[in-house]
């Protein structure tokens, strides 16, 4: 269990309920089963996978969830051939086509019948909850997933106020001088291989640049041009490997050898207990970037 990709929101000095009675809370949006005329459901799960009950694992002041969905996969053009069909049925018998009212009808008709007999496509999205940092982590960078994490909660508690984390100024500048040189990267710091940038007038031009040296004098002549970057490919404390957005979402996070040694061999520990060794390796690496970009861009 590795997270991959990285939203967070800041949560507000609102006292949070304990571990046992926030497990509590969240059973009460526990995700039901699709049922056979919904086309999605959604709720909390246990973050260990399908064969466990638990919606919360706890560890050193981190809460580890999950959300599950559940959508059932109805594609609109069988729906629009069940319902042509129809319609040409009727015209065949009355010698007229069927009026928009009719037509919707025979659509809500094709939907009752199609529905239940559609796939069914379940997705899961972990989260962690960081008590001292006050931090919900997400792994995603989608905003409609990420907030879909956020609002369950809210749901499940009554109150959570949490808002995308942000920082005071611009990311983008300081992003933009790091790679043009004009300020030096931090010394923990390496450029990685990749990065995009966009001009500010035009939102429509963007340069993409993946496996390349970003030192390289068409990457300093797009910058020279005026161009901001709003991804850029990093290396944090030769531990972690990631993709920084303008907006402070981590993309394409990877935990490299430093870290993944310390983890050891996990065959004699057991699921929990190999869940357990990541999951605690993982937020403390997690913590140390959180509280180095913080240094950085001094959140809001």
């Amino acid at each position: 269990m590795w997270f991959k990709n990285l939203t967070l929101f800041r949560m507000d000095e609102q006292e949070l309920p304990t571990d046992a009675a926030l497990a509590e809370l969240m059973d009460s949006r526990r995700r039901p089963d699709c049922g056979p005329l919904e086309a999605f459901s959604v709720g909390f799960v246990s973050p260990f996978g399908p064969n466990h009950d638990g919606l919360l694992h706890t560890l050193a002041g981190y809460d580890l969830l999950a959300l599950g969905q559940e959508k059932r996969v109805l594609p609109p053009a069988v729906v629009n051939d069940v319902v042509a069909d129809k319609a040409r049925a009727i015209e065949e018998e009355s010698g007229r086509p069927p009026g928009k009212r009719r037509r919707r009808e025979l659509a809500e008709a094709a939907l009752t019948e199609l529905l239940p007999k559609a796939f069914v496509v379940r997705s899961t999205t972990l989260a962690y909850i960081d008590r001292a940092q006050r931090l919900l982590v997400v792994d995603s960078t989608s905003d409609k997933t990420a907030e879909a994490v956020a609002t369950e909660l809210r749901e499940a508690l009554g109150s959570f106020p949490a808002i995308p984390l942000a920082a005071e100024g611009d990311p983008a500048v300081l992003l933009t001088a790091w790679l043009s040189g004009a300020e030096p990267l931090p010394a923990d710091f390496e450029l990685g291989e990749e990065c995009e940038l966009r001009d500010p007038g035009d939102t429509q031009t963007v340069i993409s640049a993946r496996g390349q040296d970003l030192t390289a004098e068409e990457i300093l002549e797009h910058l020279k041009s005026g161009k901001q970057v709003s991804k850029l490919a990093l290396i944090f404390d030769q531990r972690l490997a990631l993709v920084l957005d303008a907006q402070l979402k981590v993309r394409k996070l990877k935990f490299l050898d430093l870290v993944q040694e310390k983890l050891g061999e996990g065959d004699d520990r057991g699921a929990e207990a190999d869940l357990d060794a990541r999951f605690a390796l993982m937020t403390h690496e997690l913590t140390r970037l959180y509280s180095r970009l913080d240094a950085l861009f001094t959140f809001a």
